[in-house]
């Protein structure tokens, strides 16, 4: 697994607040992540823009049983699940969750994208239902990856992240770890988070922040509650 880049993290009572980032990519390919100052950005907030539709989230999987790099096991097959890391009863009930907590709040939900594994399949479908797969949110069969497998990742992920969506609704890609950092420069954790994008186009995007999996499930029980 490649190296874990710094995030900051600020808690507050329910609400995670996260600095507002640019992607930008230079001459030869390579992400860079720039933070802006301009503001910071509550689980509620982002909630708000997600209402607004035009958004891209990139959901890490949810909780898994075990934690290993089964992507570099010689033993890895996709198309059966027993020789992968699954889904915990944990990650099942939290992937469930969160996904009723995005209906609760009335997100509009284009479509929904997974990557081949189980894990994240069933993630997919436990919180969106019908949903396709692509194989660009797929692990490469590295632990510890080279550059040139960065490289790769970025190659793929790139367009997923940068694409137009439409303004009445958002689209989630549910995925891994790996990818996703070494286009960002930022490792998505815990399992279950959720990374609120805004495409540019052209192979750019702002990440306007990131949710953590229990405080969109609590702000669900909060919902309910005052109803």
């Amino acid at each position: 697994m490649s190296l874990h880049a710094s995030w900051q993290w600020l808690r507050e009572g329910t609400l995670t607040f996260f600095l507002l980032s640019t992607l930008l990519i230079n001459p030869e390919g390579k992400a860079h992540q720039n933070f802006d100052e301009a503001k910071n950005q509550s689980t509620y907030s982002l909630i708000e823009e997600l209402k607004k539709g035009g958004k891209i989230i990139y959901m890490r999987h949810a909780t898994t049983k075990t934690d290993w790099a089964d992507q570099a096991s010689t033993e890895l097959s996709l198309d059966d699940c027993s020789t992968q890391r699954q889904l915990s009863a944990v990650g099942r009930l939290e992937a469930t969750q969160i996904g009723n907590s995005l209906r609760n709040h009335e997100i509009p939900i284009g479509s929904a994208i997974s990557s081949e594994y189980c894990r994240a399949i069933d993630t997919a479908q436990l919180s969106f239902g019908e949903h396709k797969m692509n194989k660009s949110l797929n692990f490469l069969p590295c632990e510890v990856c080279t550059e040139s497998d960065n490289a790769t990742y970025r190659k793929r992920l790139l367009p997923l992240l940068s694409q137009s969506v439409d303004q009445g609704n958002n689209l989630v890609l549910v995925g891994h770890d790996d990818p996703f950092e070494a286009v960002t420069g930022i490792y998505p954790e815990p399992m279950g988070v959720l990374f609120i994008i805004e495409p540019k186009g052209s192979q750019n995007f702002s990440i306007l922040g990131s949710i953590h999996p229990q405080d969109l499930i609590k702000l669900q029980s909060n919902r309910g509650t005052k109803q």
